[in-house]
């Protein structure tokens, strides 16, 4: 047992040093430069650098290699994913707004890069337990929950994808500038991208756990929970309700749409974390039902 939590944290270490020593370097040249156009870039391949190390770190792991591999894979896939499609968006723009008051303060620009790995680091630990695993005779193999795990993670990943694609052919339609998608999966959740995510992480959670050798282990549940709840409560939600509110606050129609679509879970119509318009501002048709669309400003 010594030897497996010293295996374990042996590779804890090693993702720890390849992810903190990737940002250290690629953020030195973002504050040199004054540019954060890589900046996701860098965290997706930090993603997929930690997750082929670990899979093939096979220092007298029992568990099967082709259940590392795919545990991989998921990551990689995700990764790769996120990381063009967020690197084709700020090449488009030709800035992340989000680092505009960063960029003039290298300490401020440093701290983002560091807090990226930290968001790498939390989310791989789950992973990395599973690439580190000491599992029972009866369960080297491929585990029934593990296949759970996997098809909760699908079904996060097209969640997401569909709905990023979706607004993103939206925005390119110069006949929207200036609107609110209500449209697709906008329908059903106003930040459907973001229920992906946190549904894809608890997948690979999921798909981890049966092969987990340490009770302490299934407390990296609160891995996935730390981004779900960075999404709900700092950086992901707030910021974009906000930023909703300035500009359509006193509008009927994004009122009408905030009060009938859920802030996250599709079709949960309640649990709101953010400031939202005022229900006064509802516009009601001759048979009492409130209407939503699309409004110009």
């Amino acid at each position: 047992e010594y030897k497996s939590y010293l295996r374990m944290l042996n590779l804890f270490l090693l993702i720890f040093i390849i992810d903190f020593g990737l940002q250290i370097v690629f953020g030195t040249i973002s504050i040199i430069f004054r540019t954060e156009k890589f900046y996701d870039f860098i965290g997706s391949a930090t993603f997929i650098t930690c997750a082929l190390t670990g899979a093939l770190y096979t220092t007298q792991s029992q568990l099967d290699l082709g259940i590392r591999i795919i545990q991989a894979l998921c990551i990689c896939l995700w990764a790769g994913k996120l990381g063009s499609f967020l690197l084709y968006r700020v090449i488009k723009s030709g800035k992340d707004s989000r680092f505009d008051d960063a960029k003039k303060n290298p300490l401020k620009l440093f701290v983002y890069w560091m807090l990226q790995g930290c968001w790498v680091y939390l989310n791989m630990a789950p992973t990395v337990c599973l690439f580190t695993s000491d599992s029972k005779d009866d369960i080297k193999d491929v585990n029934v929950v593990t296949i759970i795990g996997w098809i909760v993670f699908l079904f996060g990943l097209v969640f997401e994808t569909v709905a990023d694609y979706q607004k993103t052919v939206f925005r390119n339609n110069p006949s929207n500038k200036g609107r609110f998608i209500t449209s697709g999966l906008w329908s059903i959740s106003r930040h459907p991208n973001y229920f992906g995510e946190i549904v894809l992480w608890y997948g690979l959670f999921i798909s981890a756990a049966p092969y987990f050798t340490s009770n302490w282990a299934y407390f990296t549940i609160l891995c996935p929970t730390a981004t779900a709840a960075q999404i709900c409560f700092l950086s992901g939600i707030p910021l974009l309700e906000k930023s909703g509110m300035a500009k359509w606050g006193n509008d009927p129609d994004y009122a009408a749409y905030v009060h009938s679509t859920g802030v996250l879970v599709p079709w949960l119509v309640c649990c709101e974390c953010t400031p939202v318009p005022s229900k006064d501002l509802l516009v009601t048709s001759e048979n009492g039902s409130s209407k939503q669309g699309y409004r110009t400003i």
